[in-house]
C-alpha cells in the first residue's frame, strides 16, 4: 500500500539517487553535484513555503513531488510543481494519483490561485506524453510555452 509522507533528512540520500538516475534518464546534459543537490533537496525540507513529499511502498520511495508557493504580486499564492516523479515501481499503481490529490490539496489548503507545472524533464517522447497526458486528465491546460536556451 502507497502512503504519502514528508522527505526526511533521512530520505535525502535515496533522493539524490533518484535525481541521479533520472537526469540520466533525462536528455538533459549537465554535471551532477552530489552535495549541490543534497542542500537543494533540504531546502526544500526546512523552508515553510517549500515541501517534498514522497510516495511510500512499505519503505520504498517510488515517487515524489515537491512543491513551492509564491505569493508574488497577489493577496493569494501559486503553488508550483517544481519536480513530480513516479519511479518504475510506482507505475501502475496508484502513486500519481495520490501525489497529484496532494497537490491540489495543499494548494485549496492555502488558498492558491492556481497550480503551475512544467513537463521540462526531457525524457523520451513517449514518458514526456504520458506525463503531459496525466497533467491534462487531472485538469491542467496549456497556458504558454516553456523556453529554454542552453549555455
Amino acid at each position: 500500500m502507497i502512503d504519502l509522507r514528508p522527505a526526511t533528512e533521512h530520505d535525502l540520500t535515496e533522493m539524490v539517487e533518484i535525481a541521479i538516475n533520472a537526469n540520466a534518464e533525462s536528455r538533459f546534459v549537465g554535471e551532477v553535484d552530489i552535495e549541490a543537490a543534497r542542500e537543494y533537496l533540504r531546502d526544500f525540507m526546512i523552508y515553510d513555503d517549500r515541501q517534498i513529499v514522497v510516495a511510500d511502498n512499505g519503505g520504498e520511495i517510488v515517487g515524489g513531488v515537491i512543491l513551492a508557493l509564491s505569493k508574488e504580486i497577489w493577496a493569494q499564492p501559486l503553488c508550483y510543481v517544481i519536480k513530480f516523479w513516479v519511479l518504475p515501481a510506482g507505475r501502475r499503481t496508484n502513486a500519481s494519483r495520490l501525489l497529484l490529490d496532494y497537490i491540489f490539496e495543499v494548494a485549496n489548503d492555502h488558498d492558491c490561485l492556481a497550480v503551475y507545472s512544467t513537463a521540462t524533464a526531457e525524457l523520451d517522447d513517449r514518458e514526456q506524453r504520458l506525463f503531459v497526458n496525466l497533467l491534462k486528465r487531472s485538469g491542467f491546460r496549456d497556458c504558454g510555452p516553456t523556453m529554454k536556451a542552453s549555455l
